[in-house]
């Protein structure tokens, strides 16, 4: 099948959305299908089988571009869909390039799927006190407006498939490429703390801060946040503030052998996120053996089971958070994270992600 992804966030960005795309992407087409990105650039250009539409850079977040609402004046997506006449047509944003999904859509005469991975009403602290909520609101109405112009939304948990007030929902989660995580474990001389991800404050990682020194009262430990973003230097702060700079390292942005790497020698990853639809990196943390600390909230209880494959804590409670890591140092729950992961290998979710595209493709469902 030839399969028209529209996305917000792409190459050199790496986030969640992106990792998954890249995910399903490098599956799909091992297969043999043939995957056509449109997606934020420097400039309007086209690389084989990816196009690039200019946009500027986020100046509160510079890794992102906003493209210009203007560009749907453009025939240009029309006459790309003409050429490739794709089989499919798979949105991953709201935004303005989901706004070129839905044209694409309907010009081709195609049913448009849209992926729900983000919840943008967490972000809206980039915003004025007095902005927020009415942002929320208005990112609210926007959500559901775009979700009643698709037939069909895929969620990545069953948490998000109850948000969603729509008759063709589909959970497919991110698959996870079990083989690549299989690395055998380096033993350090302390224990060793883990946090990957986009460093923003929706990710709650001063909730780690807070817990470190209690853990290091009980256990000789090191933490290491993985990632970077619009709040590495407020976190760098704290940690100089909590007199913990000997404890924590910030990598910054890591290649993947290198993030590897970190996955084998560490013992617990700490998710205390209350922002995640999935979780793809706890699934990964998993799938390297890793039992999870993380926040009991969304979705996150539908991937960590208590004394399984790691711990739940009450959002935001470093304290209970502390207790929970220095639980999971001195457990064995290695083979249970794994088996965890297994459940979502690349697999088995693009057998399932493939089975709708077959399934609308061929007018069956």
């Amino acid at each position: 099948m030839k399969i028209a992804w529209f996305t917000e966030t792409w190459l050199p960005v790496y986030d969640g959305v992106v990792s998954s795309l890249l995910t399903f992407k490098n599956e799909l087409e091992r297969r043999g299908h043939e995957i056509y990105i449109f997606a934020p650039g420097e400039e309007n250009r086209d690389d084989r089988n990816i196009f690039y539409y200019k946009g500027w850079k986020y100046p509160r977040y510079p890794d992102y571009r906003i493209i210009s609402p203007s560009s749907l004046l453009s025939k240009r997506t029309l006459r790309i869909i003409d050429k490739i006449s794709p089989d499919i047509i798979h949105s991953h944003t709201p935004g303005i390039l989901g706004l070129h999904a839905l044209l694409a859509a309907r010009h081709a005469g195609k049913p448009l799927v849209f992926t729900f991975h983000t919840f943008l009403q967490d972000s809206t602290y980039f915003f004025s006190e007095g902005m927020k909520d009415a942002v929320s609101q208005a990112v609210d109405r926007w959500f559901s407006w775009y979700i009643s112009k698709c037939e069909y939304v895929i969620v990545p948990s069953k948490y998000v498939a109850g948000l969603i007030k729509h008759e063709n929902v589909e959970v497919i989660p991110t698959g996870i490429d079990i083989k690549k995580f299989r690395r055998k474990k380096k033993k350090g001389k302390e224990k060793m703390v883990l946090h990957v991800g986009r460093v923003v404050r929706e990710k709650n990682i001063d909730v780690i801060i807070k817990a470190a020194p209690l853990i290091l009262e009980n256990q000789n430990a090191t933490f290491t946040i993985v990632g970077k973003g619009p709040a590495l230097n407020e976190l760098k702060e704290m940690v100089l503030d909590y007199d913990l700079n000997e404890y924590f390292n910030f990598t910054g942005f890591v290649d993947e052998e290198t993030l590897l790497d970190y996955y084998a020698s560490a013992d617990v990853f700490a998710f205390p996120s209350t922002y995640e639809t999935q979780g793809i990196v706890a699934l990964e943390a998993m799938a390297s053996g890793l039992p999870v600390v993380g926040a009991n909230a969304r979705a996150i209880p539908e991937f960590v089971i208590d004394g399984v494959n790691g711990y739940l804590f009450e959002p935001g409670n470093h304290v209970e958070m502390a207790e929970k890591i220095l639980m999971a140092f001195s457990s064995d729950l290695s083979e249970g994270a794994r088996m965890m992961a297994e459940r979502y290998s690349i697999s088995k979710m693009t057998d399932k992600l493939l089975a709708l595209y077959e399934g609308i493709n061929d007018g069956k469902i």
